[in-house]
């Protein structure tokens, strides 16, 4: 029988996972569980608080006008999948049309519309566009126009029931989740002239209504600024180098002291020591020699070395404000250092990967809805004759939407790989014309146009001249 010591049992381990510890250095972290749409019951505070950002700090706007120039540039545009050439030829046509006219508060057109979008959706969290059908006596070439309204205009503390329905988050919805009205101020809550309240709200059909957000959660009814994870820090950095200018600023109006043991003798002029509100002031002449008296010394203050360490600090903290806006921040801060030709494709790439899903959400809740309104009021009005239309709208709404593409790193190492991709097979041309935002058969009709007018004038572009002279000597 053994008689050895006993081990005592090593302590069980309650919790799984640290993150769920209640232990006492973990006691401060908030454990409350908030729903997909209790998260956004502050959401007019974080609008208004990411709109000040915007206005006032030079990151936040700069990383945003970052994400919408890169997300719309100069716009997304519509390449209809009609066979018929000559009937998708006049489609696009009336649509350009249209896209100057479309906005019915008159201010921009359907691709400057775009970028107000997807600044509204990451300033504020949301924006919501109104269709609004006109009359044929409007004189527009599409009886149709689209209003938008900034997210502020749908309150968010507008809940309660109407019949059957329930309300929340100022948006309507049946028993099953349909959404079938929103409940919209008249006028918009943040002007200095309005007066609104809830009893002021007008309900929308929710056919009239398109939302653009991107949900977070599961069931998330409303969206919260795509700035939501930044403001925080930005306003404290803000704060900070605010605070360090103006230490600066203050430090630099002395240059130094004089000290003595009585105020009787001034060694640096004959008369009498001036002095201004009850300071004493002792004028210095460039390239003066002080002579000073008995007992007294003079302290002169070197540069400013009370910043040492603060470019590391507020590139770390620059660095924590550009992921949450999801930029790089090369981009976002113009430091380049420590970058190279190579990391900055790795950088850009992934950032590009970010702007595509952007842009498909664009497409899938604003866009494509919008083209299928568009399609729908003009065969409605006769401004387009598609037989059948109304048999199989769908077939005639189908569209792929293109934006302009991004700028290459290297452009010559970037036409290779694509040439090379076209030659081995594996993309085609038509697929490499179309990321580059254009349609192949209209660089196919350019390019023809091109070669035609070079030949009528005697031109020769495009050929590989020390090859071209090789071929044109003879053989000695």
């Amino acid at each position: 029988m053994s008689t050895g010591k006993v081990t005592p049992l090593r302590a069980v381990r309650m919790k799984a996972f640290e993150a769920t510890s209640t232990s006492k250095r973990l006691d401060d972290w908030d454990r409350t569980s908030f729903g997909p749409n209790a998260v956004n019951d502050d959401a007019d505070i974080s609008r208004a608080r990411s709109q000040d950002s915007v206005r006032n700090n030079p990151w936040i706007n700069n990383a945003l006008d970052l994400i919408v120039t890169n997300q719309v540039g100069c716009g997304i545009q519509p390449r209809p999948k009609i066979d018929d050439a000559g009937l998708r030829a006049d489609t696009l046509e009336l649509f350009e049309s249209w896209a100057s006219e479309c906005d019915a508060d008159g201010a921009l057109d359907f691709s400057a519309l775009q970028a107000l979008w997807a600044r509204s959706r990451v300033e504020s969290g949301e924006v919501f566009i109104r269709f609004r059908p006109r009359l044929r006596s409007d004189g527009l070439t599409v009886p149709l126009q689209i209003q938008t309204l900034e997210a502020d205009m749908l309150p968010i503390h507008h809940n309660g029931n109407n019949g059957g329905n329930s309300i929340r988050q100022g948006i309507e919805r049946t028993p099953f989740g349909k959404r079938v009205r929103y409940w919209f101020y008249r006028e918009h809550p943040g002007d200095r002239y309005s007066s609104v309240s809830l009893a002021g709200t007008v309900p929308v059909p929710a056919e009239s209504i398109l939302h653009h957000y991107r949900p977070a959660r599961p069931g998330q009814l409303r969206g919260e600024p795509g700035t939501i994870s930044s403001l925080l820090r930005a306003r404290k950095l803000d704060l900070y180098e605010s605070a360090e200018l103006t230490r600066k600023q203050n430090k630099a109006k002395f240059n130094g002291a004089i000290y003595r043991d009585t105020d009787e003798d001034n060694p640096l002029t004959d008369g009498a020591i001036k002095t201004e509100d009850g300071r004493a002031l002792v004028d210095v002449e460039e390239g003066y020699l002080l002579q000073l008296g008995l007992n007294e010394k003079i302290e002169l203050y070197g540069g400013d070395t009370g910043n040492s360490g603060a470019i590391d600090f507020i590139r770390t903290h620059l660095r924590a404000i550009a992921a949450g806006m999801g930029v790089p921040y090369e981009l976002m801060t113009g430091d380049y250092e420590g970058t190279n030709d190579r990391i900055m494709r790795v950088i850009l790439n992934t950032f590009y990967r970010r702007q595509e899903m952007a842009q498909d959400l664009l497409v899938s809740q604003l866009l494509q809805p919008m083209w299928a309104a568009f399609l729908d009021a003009a065969v409605l009005s006769n401004a387009l004759n598609i037989p059948g239309y109304f048999d199989n709208r769908r077939r005639w709404q189908r569209c792929e939407w293109r934006a302009h593409a991004w700028s290459y790193v290297n452009p010559l190492q970037e036409a290779e790989t694509q040439k090379l991709l076209v030659d081995e097979g594996f993309e085609s041309r038509s697929a490499i014309v179309a990321s580059r935002g254009w349609d192949v058969e209209d660089v196919d009709q350019q390019q023809y146009a091109d070669k035609q007018r070079e030949q009528s004038l005697g031109l020769e572009y495009g050929k590989d001249r020390a090859s071209q002279n090789k071929q044109d000597t003879p053989n000695q």
